[in-house]
């Protein structure tokens, strides 16, 4: 959905997606070994391709941290998110991640059910993480944060 972004700063109009649910998937490379041992896995060019068409799946980006990959992902609600989890080949990497994670490497997960938020770009940023799914709309002056944020949170209210 991403598009053109209005001039000067703009928000991304999170209030659009009231059940939003934040997750962050992560790896740790441990040792060398572990890297190896998880790049051989084949998981991480399994990951986009099993994300394309997921329903509820608003975007998903991936990052590199100083201990190995973590995907971001961002979901119109919860239920959405435990339906894909559900479902192969999330579950095989699952379990291939329990059965390795003594081998030189560490995963987590964190997800977040979102309950109020905000999304403010300064001029000249692109449009990434809720920009990329959300419409966009010029921040009009400074000290807007706390309507923005009492905005997402009453529709997340009515969404209930």
């Amino acid at each position: 959905m991403t598009e053109t972004p209005p001039d000067g700063s703009y928000v991304a109009a999170l209030w659009e997606h009231p059940q939003l649910c934040v997750a962050l998937f992560g790896v740790q490379y441990l040792t060398e070994e572990g890297r190896r041992l998880y790049e051989d896995s084949g998981i991480g060019d399994e990951i986009d391709p099993s994300l394309q068409g997921a329903e509820g799946l608003l975007h998903s980006r991936g990052l590199m941290t100083e201990e190995g990959p973590v995907v971001m992902l961002y979901w119109r609600s919860y239920a959405d998110l435990d339906r894909y989890a559900r479902l192969l080949p999330h579950g095989r990497w699952w379990k291939w991640l329990v059965s390795h994670s003594d081998q030189g490497l560490g995963f987590y997960h964190e997800i977040y059910q979102v309950k109020a938020a905000e999304a403010v770009f300064e001029p000249g940023a692109k449009p990434v993480g809720p920009a990329a799914f959300s419409s966009l709309l010029p921040a009009q002056g400074e000290g807007r944060s706390k309507e923005r944020m009492r905005r997402f949170s009453e529709e997340a209210e009515v969404a209930e």
